[in-house]
């Protein structure tokens, strides 16, 4: 029985574990933190309990791994992680200051009131969404050098163009100034093609259901770590994995050709098989003290992955001492006009009703600032460089000042607006650091951007006993996300032993076959497949004429 030794007890080195201890292997996971979770943790860190996240996140329907891997979890007598612990979907809107919110009521003709483009800029929208969709290798080379919101803004009055792109921080997670054409093209690729997969059985919330193609996303119905890594990790002690808490990988042993040992701090840790599943950042350090090791070729990567430094995503909350309603169910709201880029759910609204929210705490809303080089409203100062008292100054007021939020909170609640609920508590993730210089992380966050694609290592290196596990590396998913996490240990676990099952990505037959089109245009040098119709076909028209 092999042993397997995986530094990082983040989602990828949980699945990772997972894998392997279910087919015998002897498995011990080392992490940093004191508990597991990466950046999906929870905490409760106020004297009155109220619960804490390190980020705001969802499941979409293309979470087949994510999914697949809940399964297996036991929750409770009641079920699975799947079966009991998650939420239905989430009724993501636009919320701009002035106008009225807009969902995703009418599926892809909703698009254009969502986004307040009329009908030949939707045209025009829709026009480089097919490009990104119909390439393959011409994204991932070109497209991934191309920044999104740059390349819809010719198409775009700056209205739509600045509700657009407002979306970029809330659903892929990423950074508007800093991420591709391609990630962006790929993530709404899945998200609106993705065929029905993931069905859910009847429960008090209503009869059985499928989240399909559009379908909104899904929370945990309570904090991230009472609801998914407290449970898992009890399953994988019972199943043998051994954890050693607030231990740091500082470097590994290696003779040239394989890895003989690692340290966490002067500890000696030793296996037949080491894992890395820890963020990008965090790895370039401890490659860089092994500079045989960091030579490597799947190694050498993560200098360029990180050259772009990490991504500033800052959770809060905002705390009520009265219940807030909506007039729907489960609303996501995306802050459009939001200098911070600011996204909102009120937990409440998905969280069983036996969570904890707090003493004297009736709602509590979860959100994230996804952007931190724009200068707010008052202090005319980006995230980067607020103290901590002015990025609450400046979340509340762009909060307050979203008419589309107050004015379905007063349609809900007798007439009573924003205003009219005292907000008893302010609360920033505890990790971030606020100074003049620059805020900074425990723990760097790297998200996908404009030239990473290229970058994004395997999770089998050229050290036969070491492999690489995180949303960083290969996958399918290709974007920095959850269902990227899990795929990625699952894939280094198979990479290990051929016996572990990894879930495909499901791609239309339609889109395949333009897309390998696109890669002989590509390949010759031709302009991309959508391009090359258009032209053609004016081409015809125009000798019809003649």
């Amino acid at each position: 029985m092999k042993s397997i030794v995986i530094f990082g007890a983040g989602i990828a080195g949980l699945t990772a574990a997972h894998e392997l201890v279910e087919i015998g292997y002897d498995v011990s996971v080392y992490e940093t933190l004191a508990q597991p979770g990466g950046f999906f943790r929870s905490a409760r860190r106020e004297k009155n309990n109220m619960p804490s996240e390190y980020s705001w996140h969802g499941m979409g329907p293309w979470y087949h791994n994510a999914f697949d891997l809940m399964q297996q979890i036991p929750f409770s007598d009641k079920g699975s992680i799947y079966e009991v612990a998650l939420s239905r979907p989430v009724d993501f809107g636009i919320f701009p200051d002035t106008d009225t919110a807009q969902f995703y009521d009418e599926g892809f003709k909703s698009i254009p009131k969502m986004f307040r483009m009329n009908t030949w800029e939707f045209v025009k929208w829709s026009y480089v969404m097919l490009k990104t969709w119909t390439s393959n290798n011409r994204s991932k080379i070109d497209y991934d050098k191309i920044n999104a919101a740059q390349a819809w803004k010719p198409l775009l009055n700056d209205k739509a163009h600045k509700t657009w792109r407002s979306c970029f921080g809330p659903w892929i997670g990423s950074d508007w100034s800093k991420v591709s054409l391609h990630t962006t093209g790929d993530f709404f690729r899945k998200q609106l093609t993705t065929k029905a997969r993931n069905r859910h059985k009847a429960d008090k919330h209503g009869p059985a259901w499928t989240q399909g193609t559009g379908a909104g996303w899904l929370l945990f119905a309570g904090p991230s770590s009472e609801y998914w890594f407290a449970p898992w990790v009890k399953h994988l002690e019972g199943k043998g994995v051994k954890f050693y808490w607030e231990k740091a990988l500082t470097r590994f042993d290696f003779d040239g050709t394989t890895i003989t040992s690692a340290f966490c701090s002067e500890e000696k840790i030793q296996g037949d098989i080491y894992i890395l599943a820890v963020n990008p950042f965090m790895t370039a350090d401890i490659l860089s003290a092994t500079p045989a090791l960091e030579r490597q070729d799947e190694l050498r990567l993560f200098k360029p992955l990180t050259q772009g430094g990490p991504h500033i995503q800052v959770s809060f909350r905002l705390a009520f001492s009265e219940e807030i309603k909506f007039p729907r169910k489960r609303t996501a709201v995306v802050v459009s006009d939001s200098e911070f880029n600011l996204t909102l759910f009120a937990e409440e609204q998905v969280w069983d009703k036996d969570v904890d929210l707090g003493r004297d705490i009736k709602s509590l809303w979860t959100g994230t600032s996804c952007i931190s080089t724009v200068p707010g409203r008052i202090y005319h100062k980006p995230v980067a460089t607020c103290s901590k008292v002015e990025f609450i100054e400046e979340v509340k007021a762009q909060i307050l000042s979203c008419g589309a939020l107050d004015k379905l909170i007063k349609e809900a609640n007798h007439g009573r607006g924003l205003r009219d609920f005292s907000i008893v508590k302010v609360e920033v993730w505890h990790e971030w650091e606020f100074s003049p210089e620059g805020i900074k992380s425990l723990q760097p966050k790297w998200v996908n951007a404009t030239d990473t694609q290229s970058y994004l290592p395997p999770q089998k290196t050229s050290v036969p006993n070491l492999f690489l596990a995180g949303a960083h590396t290969r996958t399918q998913a290709q974007v920095w996300s959850i269902e990227g996490a899990v795929e990625s240990g699952r894939r280094a676990a198979k990479a290990i032993d051929d016996r572990v099952a990894v879930l495909d990505q499901i791609r239309p037959l339609w889109i395949s076959i333009l897309s390998k089109i696109d890669d002989i245009l590509y390949t010759v040098k031709a302009p991309q497949l959508i391009d090359s119709a258009f032209l053609a076909l004016i081409l015809i028209i125009a000798w019809l004429l003649i």
